[in-house]
């Protein structure tokens, strides 16, 4: 949307018979078509806006309204007027955007988040059971926006409609008070936890200097890295506020986020890779690093890989390496949640080492 926002907009929320007439959400029914425009949105703008440009990567699918628009790009040019039967389908439907898009009047757009349009599309209405229930005072989308934050993030982004579905299945909810211990730091990992409500503090001693605090608020996720790592807890987190978590159990959170999210690559892939731009990560402690490591590449250890997202290029790809494979795992997922496209080298450096003799 970027420049468009700066521009005079109005904002409101689209009612369920304003979004019939597009496809594919003339395919809801009534209940999924109204869950829907709780989270739509309807913008206008004024003529000579622009909507998007020819290479942006975005989260919406954007429906026109009312007015006119115009696409192109180098090959092409087309004006899409709304009620004609091309503006029926989403502007541009491709990531990255293959089209500039601009106003050619004042118009109205409908955006949808991408994601949460998917798993409403993929809910079998007709199941024996309400997919998307969490407890039984709580409607799948109640009237915050916990749940639209999670799946605006990066790393919701990489899973498919139909994981999260079964997640939100899976969840165990919990109400918690304020200054609660979830788990200490040296507990075992033994479940994944999303902040419905209330907030979290996240304090990380470190035995060498000053404890290390972050605040979470809901739509937030923490307690993967000891799953990921099969590590103790490197952090205590408690309640700061009354409020409510969901949290998954390890198998399933290993089943239903590792497999989409972390991607590895033997090294031959990797140095292809790396050839083309992409950055090799160490991710092991630097006595660790110093005595083995792979030319050209940082070491940012595990621990440090949070406070350290300006040390590492976010315009390509990274390749993250340990001794195993298990902290660089950790690290991809971490850096796969802060939008970054992180892969991991399969087995580590002892693999390599391994083929290298």
């Amino acid at each position: 949307m970027g420049q468009a926002q700066k521009k005079s907009t109005t904002i409101s929320r689209p009612r369920p018979e304003q979004l019939v007439n597009f496809i594919p959400l003339k395919t809801l029914d009534a209940e999924r078509l109204f869950d829907l425009s709780q989270h739509a949105r309807m913008l206008t703008l004024p003529k000579k806006s622009r909507i998007f440009h020819h290479g942006d990567v975005d989260s919406h699918v954007i429906y026109l309204y009312k007015g006119s628009i115009t696409l192109k790009n180098a090959n092409e040019e087309l004006v899409i007027k709304a009620g004609e039967k091309d503006s029926s389908m989403s502007l541009d439907p491709h990531q990255p955007r293959s089209f500039n898009a601009t106003t050619n009047s004042e118009v109205t757009l409908i955006y949808v988040e991408r994601n949460l349009l998917d798993i409403l599309l993929t809910r079998d209405p007709y199941a024996g059971y309400q997919v998307n229930e969490i407890d039984e005072q709580t409607a799948y989308y109640d009237q915050s926006d916990w749940m639209l934050t999670l799946l605006k993030s990066s790393i919701f982004q990489k899973i498919p409609p139909i994981k999260i579905q079964v997640m939100f299945q899976k969840v165990q909810t919990i109400a918690k008070n304020k200054d609660d211990i979830i788990f200490d730091q040296g507990d075992n990992g033994d479940y994944f936890y999303l902040i419905k409500s209330g907030r979290c503090q996240v304090i990380r001693d470190t035995g060498y200097e000053k404890e290390k605090k972050v605040e979470l608020d809901a739509g937030s996720s923490f307690g993967e890295e000891a799953l990921l790592s099969n590590s103790p807890r490197n952090a205590t987190v408690k309640m700061l506020t009354d409020g409510v978590l969901l949290r998954l159990g390890k198998e399933d959170f290993d089943d239903l986020f590792i497999e989409p999210i972390i991607e590895s690559l033997d090294f031959a892939q990797a140095e292809a890779l790396n050839a083309h731009g992409a950055q090799w990560i160490d991710v092991r402690q630097a006595e660790e690093y110093n005595t083995n490591f792979i030319p050209e590449s940082i070491n940012i250890p595990l621990n440090r890989i949070r406070e350290s997202l300006n040390e590492i290029q976010n315009d390509e790809p990274c390749i993250v390496y340990c001794d195993t494979g298990r902290r660089s795992a950790c690290a991809a997922y971490l850096l796969n949640a802060y939008g970054y496209e992180a892969y991991v080298l399969d087995g580590g450096i002892q693999k390599l080492n391994e083929l290298l003799i």
